[in-house]
């Protein structure tokens, strides 16, 4: 579906790449707004998720919820249309549970979600597969995406 783009001061020190990487981040948001993407692993501030929230773009979540205030107040305020759920990369969770990220990481963050937003994790399942086949359906950039949906769920 996609991968994600950002600024990386974090990482790289050197400034004088700043410039660079703001006018390659600027572009890619640009592309991104023609094709209404979805927004990975959001942690900003509540008042730009919430002008997110209100263009109707999906937001993804990881298991960041489970350990961070600020994020599990993000995740429940999703709205229920547009949450899907995502492992990352292996780095990314080892700093939350010690360990690298992999594909059956996705039990622990659809267990999480559920107890976040008070529900099930099978409704969280179901909200999000719904969620995903919405999101192909409505974008011609990802019919093949759709077609492996379909023959997976028959």
């Amino acid at each position: 579906m996609g991968g994600e783009i950002g600024l990386d001061f974090f990482f790289v020190k050197d400034d004088s790449t700043y410039p660079r990487q703001r006018t390659v981040f600027q572009h890619f948001l640009a592309a991104a707004r023609e094709q209404n993407k979805v927004v990975h692993w959001y942690s900003g501030p509540l008042d730009i998720f919430r002008e997110l929230a209100a263009l109707g773009v999906y937001f993804t979540m990881g298991i960041e919820p489970r350990y961070s205030a600020h994020v599990r107040a993000i995740a429940e305020a999703i709205p229920q249309d547009r949450l899907l759920s995502e492992t990352d990369n292996p780095g990314a969770p080892k700093a939350y549970i010690g360990r690298p990220g992999t594909p059956l990481l996705i039990q622990e963050v659809v267990r999480g979600l559920a107890k976040v937003r008070g529900t099930t994790a099978e409704e969280i399942e179901r909200t999000v597969e719904a969620n995903l086949r919405r999101l192909v359906r409505d974008d011609p950039w990802l019919a093949d995406v759709e077609c492996r949906l379909t023959r997976l769920g028959n």
